[in-house]
């Protein structure tokens, strides 16, 4: 920390320049969403620096009026794009069943393979994205595009359909072959007395509703990015730091110096944090690889040093308050955002009771000995793994009791902590299901978990072994998986003294990740005991078995920051996976990420919903070089889980 402050002192002069300027462009667009409505407009000017108690005044009162007016803005916005997208998986969904109904139908009768009924697919699949009836943006929204911080809907897949050409001739005798289908359920909205049609209406059909429900599933999850992710937790800090800036001028000759000084480095850093996650939000979200933080780890660190920076520019301004009270002094109380703090209200925020945590918090003697317990249950299991190593057994035996002792550490984990699981599978799942008959060994398949908290570990093995997944998914026994992870899970673990580090479950992070490679079946995305891609490696893999990737890459900093999933990921699998969304409802109350090093793990219980499985062939778009071009499907996934995860309807109570 004494780095990065030293950091902000010497170059206050750009901080200070920069921060005016993003200002006044946020003042902008906050004038375009409506919320200086009823100002003068020539008093929505931003005071620049330097700004006396007057200016900073002004300032306070601007940053008030957008941070009074988002709550509001974001839930009437949300709800129109959840009715949106609400209405259209229905016809998702029976769309997918059709495609499977007509695929088994062209195989049987040898008019071609998987990958000429895909290729024909693509075809009708690339004119629907190319329409051109976008979902019309607000005058507010608009100006968020033109800032770069949010996108239209199918804007980025319609560039694409026009580069990419399709080899299937408009002319294919096959396109009028007569092809019968059914569709149940909330599918028929679409397809209401639809029994039988050509191979090119049916494929149209199916295209259609997959690209209305891409559209519908970018609207909810870019507005969620914008009005969640940017807008509210943005303003939520802005709003304390402007707080805290113009306190730390009213006090000056009240307190002691020294004191404000320290107060008001903090603010300035907050000031520079600020800075670097508008510049985080600017990145084009269509590139490879982010350059500063966006779809990955260090953008979650820097919005969980951002809440415990506002944490700690509330507590000291809170106590220098205090003492300038006593001389008499009137000063306005500066809270803790009801965000920042696990209590907001309204749309999309976590469910409420029963989920969540449940009775009295840990005290200090029982986290102590919990976390005891803990590294004891570790050790364990990696005690058995280097046994199941030296045992040389064949593969399947090998991954059948690794799987068995990835699930007792689960388990014990759970006991240990005192939360309590409940698995609810999707009723859609079995209209697909059926189709997909997901209990053989034919079939790609991909669990897809939400990642808000490092408890999503324990929580995803217990999962695979309910009887509640094997029976939906119509398996007699659980299924080992092969689990696609970052190097280094481990390394909490480790304790440093002096120079050296020492592992307290047994192993240093290294070997735990050659470990889970060789025995468990990882693949770690950093350093693959096969050479190549780590991910083309396991989208092999998922030949043999079943597959789970944390599509965020990275837990949550505060409870609704739901991440966009890394796209490229999706680039690199097969396009005939099946996708299979899981939810953990509750999960982010119960271990906090924030504040850093948080080791309070309260008891508690989880939801898990398990959601239809989902067909890549339908909804991945076609294969190109650029990896980039699985931006809307990844965004689409981001949409199911904002929809499962968090509770859609309003509410008084976080």
């Amino acid at each position: 920390m004494k780095e990065i402050l030293d950091q902000v002192r010497d170059n206050l002069d750009e901080i200070f320049g920069k921060y005016d300027e993003a200002s006044r462009e946020l003042l902008r667009i906050a004038r375009l969403d409506g919320h200086f409505a009823d100002w003068d407009p020539a008093e929505v000017a931003w005071p620049e620096h330097p700004a006396d108690v007057t200016g900073l005044e002004k300032r306070d009162r601007l940053i008030t009026t957008i941070y009074e007016g988002i709550p509001s803005r974001r839930d009437s916005r949300l709800a129109e794009a959840y009715d949106g997208y609400r209405h259209a998986m229905g016809p998702y969904l029976g769309a997918n069943c059709i495609f499977l109904d007509v695929q088994r139908q062209f195989l049987s009768r040898g008019a071609g393979d998987e990958s000429e009924f895909l290729q024909l697919y693509q075809t009708v699949y690339l004119e629907a994205l190319g329409r051109d009836d976008q979902i019309p943006l607000d005058a507010g929204e608009a100006a968020l595009v033109e800032f770069r911080v949010a996108r239209a809907p199918l804007s980025h897949a319609q560039s694409v359909a026009e580069k990419i050409q399709t080899q299937a001739a408009a002319d294919d005798p096959r396109w009028s072959g007569l092809y019968s289908y059914s569709v149940d359920g909330d599918g028929e909205t679409k397809t209401a007395g639809a029994e039988q049609a050509t191979l090119r209406e049916a494929l149209t059909l199916v295209a259609e509703s997959v690209v209305d429900a891409l559209a519908k599933g970018e609207h909810l999850a870019i507005r969620y990015n914008t009005f969640s992710n940017f807008i509210w937790f943005g303003i939520s800090v802005w709003k304390v730091v402007s707080d805290v800036d113009l306190l730390v001028t009213r006090l000056r000759g009240s307190v002691r110096g020294r004191w404000l000084d320290k107060l008001e480095t903090h603010v300035r850093l907050a000031q520079a944090l600020l800075l670097k996650f508008l510049e985080a939000h600017l990145e084009d979200p269509a590139q490879i690889r982010p350059k500063d933080y966006w779809f990955g780890q260090q953008y979650s660190y820097l919005t969980r040093d951002m809440i415990d920076l506002v944490r700690g520019l509330v507590a000291g301004a809170t106590k220098l308050s205090r003492r300038a009270r006593g001389d008499g002094q009137e000063l306005p109380v500066i809270e803790i955002p009801p965000l920042l703090c696990g209590q907001a209200v309204g749309r999309f925020v976590e469910y409420p009771a029963p989920v969540g945590a449940r009775g009295l918090p840990p005290t200090p003697w029982q986290q102590r000995a919990r976390a005891l317990g803990w590294v004891r249950i570790f050790r364990q299991r990696a005690q058995r793994t280097r046994r199941l190593r030296d045992a040389g057994l064949e593969e399947a035996e090998r991954l059948a009791a690794a799987w068995r002792n990835a699930d007792d550490w689960g388990r014990r984990t759970l006991d240990l902590f005192g939360i309590q699981l409940e698995v609810r599978i999707d009723p859609q799942f079995e209209r697909l299901a059926s189709r997909l008959d997901l209990s053989a060994s034919g079939r790609k398949i991909v669990f897809f978990p939400t990642h808000q908290s490092l408890l999503d570990h324990p929580v995803m093995y217990r999962v695979l072994h309910s009887r509640e997944l094997m029976r939906a998914m119509g398996w007699e026994n659980p299924v080992p998986c092969v689990l696609l992870s970052r190097v280094g899970l481990t390394t909490p673990t480790e304790i440093k003294v002096g120079s050296r580090k020492i592992p307290l479950i047994g192993v240093d992070s290294a070997t735990a990740d050659r470990l889970m490679e060789e025995v468990d079946g990882y693949v770690m995305l950093e350093h693959s005991s096969d050479t190549g891609s780590p991910t083309a490696r396991f989208a092999k893999l998922l030949e043999k078995r079943p597959g789970v990737v944390y599509g965020a890459g990275t837990t949550a900093a505060f409870d609704i920051q739901i991440l966009p999933m890394q796209h490229a990921l999706f680039a690199h699998l097969p396009q005939d996976i099946v996708l299979i969304p899981v939810a953990f409802r509750g999960i982010h109350a119960l271990w906090p990420k924030s504040p850093k090093g948080n080791f309070r793990i309260s008891p508690g219980r989880v939801e898990v919903i398990v959601s239809p499985p989902m067909l890549g062939e339908t909804t991945l778009l076609p294969r190109k070089r650029a990896l980039r071009t699985q931006l809307e499907p990844a965004t689409f996934f981001q949409a199911v889980h904002i929809a499962t995860l968090l509770n859609p309807e309003p509410s008084d109570s976080g």
